[in-house]
């Protein structure tokens, strides 16, 4: 027994002087920083890419650059990858929204001011599914957005009726960008929240939409009041 203890120890022995062995022969990892300045593309988006690859760094936007720590056999790799996205197609661009809220209600008159005539068409097809007496304007909101960037703005100059009574409106779109065609806006969690007066709560509509440029949208519909409803309508452009 003393026998088989002592041969045990032994082959743990050799097995330890082996492993370690092993350990000394095979090569250490070496890392290598490298930073990146890009003309085109956002430093968010391509450091994100970057990381998936197994590297780790950090962005930054206002010098539109990307410092990179990675192993020295995955730095080619890498360079290639930020090499293929940073292009004059992948340059931010510029989008103007246009934000509408149209109040349908049965009330004759003194609720927001009339429909401009851009919206006649959308509110055509509204009242073909929501057949209230009137259709009015309460607020019209206007932002200029980069694709990539969070949008996020209020407005209370939305008025309601004649006795001064205001819609204060809170917008916030998670990241605006563009589809492959080029022409199609893409809004990401598009939140915004209504006070309305008389109502004791906020208003709240979120959704993602696909806007195709110049088209009007209508995003959703919140109930007011059993004689009110609020549309929120939606159109884009590229700035080119």
């Amino acid at each position: 027994m003393k026998r088989i203890a002592v041969l045990l120890m032994l082959a743990a022995a050799s097995w330890a002087a082996q492993d370690n062995k092993n350990s000394q022969n095979k090569p250490a990892t070496v890392y290598v920083e490298r930073l990146f300045v890009l003309k085109y593309a956002d430093p968010g988006p391509v450091m994100n890419l970057v990381r998936a690859l197994g590297a780790s760094g950090t962005e930054n936007n206002q010098m539109r650059a990307i410092a990179v720590t990675a192993e020295k056999s995955s730095m080619v790799v890498i360079e290639e990858a930020v090499k293929q996205l940073d292009t004059p197609a992948a340059a931010p661009k510029n989008i103007d929204l246009t934000v509408y809220l149209v109040v349908g209600t049965d009330a004759e008159s003194g609720v927001g001011s009339a429909v401009p005539k851009e919206l006649e068409s959308v509110v055509a097809q509204l009242k073909g599914a929501f057949p209230f007496k009137n259709y009015r304007q309460v607020d019209q909101i206007e932002v200029r957005s980069r694709t990539g960037e969070r949008v996020a703005t209020s407005s209370d100059g939305g008025s309601v009726n004649n006795m001064g009574a205001a819609v204060r409106t809170n917008l916030g779109i998670h990241a605006a960008g563009l589809a492959q065609d080029g022409s199609t806006v893409r809004l990401d969690s598009m939140e915004a929240s209504i006070r309305w007066p008389d109502v004791d709560h906020n208003l709240n509509l979120s959704a993602s939409v696909d806007v195709k440029e110049g088209q009007k949208v209508v995003v959703g519909r919140i109930g007011v009041a059993h004689d009110q409803a609020l549309f929120v309508v939606l159109t884009a452009h590229v700035v080119q």
